[in-house]
């Protein structure tokens, strides 16, 4: 598509509060999927599927065939009465790419979907550690070009209290020659190549696990057992054993963290009152 294209249909489709792609983000993934040419796309996070639709008219113009975009909710977050994806028909009305969109699900389903798939597009919790999990997890159902982009590398900066630092752990262990960050609304779309050796993919797995994790809520017993589960599909026993020990570490900082932050808070309030000396 030519870049007033984009421009006039982001334009039509997009509203504030979406925290969708931008039309340079969107160009940039269009520069990708030209360059690689993948068969099939494999989106996890869904959203209002504006950027889906717009992934289905690149694969067109380049011979690709679906594109399967995943989300663990049913409803989009911006339009509460709109299902997930709902803008992806919208936009591309074409009908020669098949677009699969699956509420309820997350990059922990995908062995029950019809993989495998070339490229992907990551734009989901980015909290840490999940970019790392959903990379792992996409990983195992990637072939040819298996280039993995993510969104947000700047959320943590420019949306401190959602935590999402996520992107920026996974990519700060990238090595240098397998991650590229684009000058996109201010350096915030990147891609890794993963052709890379599974020793070195669990390196960096570990690298990213050892890093102190934001989620909140922390993983629940079950999706623990999901996460060990995909690991235990394709990773070694070292992998498994320091996501292990990273969930039992993070689940006692946690009460830690609680208290500080509830002692810091409460210290304030006093200070406001002038009831500390």
């Amino acid at each position: 598509m030519q870049r007033e294209d984009i421009e006039a249909l982001h334009a039509r489709f997009d509203r504030p509060g979406f925290g969708t792609t931008t039309v340079d983000e969107i160009d940039y993934i269009q520069r990708l999927i030209q360059k690689h040419k993948p068969k099939r796309f494999l989106e996890i996070g869904t959203a209002s599927g504006l950027t889906t639709g717009f992934i289905a008219h690149f694969l067109q113009e380049n011979g690709g065939t679906s594109v399967t975009s995943v989300d663990l909710s049913s409803s989009f977050f911006g339009e509460r009465d709109k299902s997930i994806g709902y803008l992806a028909r919208d936009i591309y009305q074409e009908g020669r790419v098949e677009i699969d969109i699956r509420p309820r699900k997350s990059a922990l389903d995908l062995a029950e979907m019809k993989g495998p798939w070339d490229m992907a597009f990551i734009d989901a919790n980015h909290q840490h550690p999940w970019p790392t999990i959903d990379t792992l997890a996409v990983a195992h159902h990637l072939t040819g070009p298996r280039i993995v982009i993510h969104h947000d590398l700047q959320l943590y900066r420019r949306h401190k209290k959602l935590r999402g630092v996520g992107p920026r752990v996974l990519f700060n262990e990238m090595p240098e020659e397998n991650r590229h960050v684009d000058i996109a609304n201010g350096w915030n779309i990147f891609s890794l190549d993963l052709n890379l050796d599974p020793v070195v993919i669990e390196h960096i797995a570990i690298g990213a696990f050892s890093m102190p994790w934001t989620t909140h809520p922390p993983l629940t017993e079950s999706t623990v057992s999901k996460v060990r589960a995909c690991l235990q599909y394709g990773y070694s026993a070292n992998l498994i054993a320091e996501f292990d020990e990273c969930v039992a570490v993070n689940k006692r900082s946690l009460p830690a963290r609680a208290f500080s932050h509830l002692r810091h808070e409460i210290a304030r309030r006093f200070d406001d009152l002038g009831l500390r000396k």
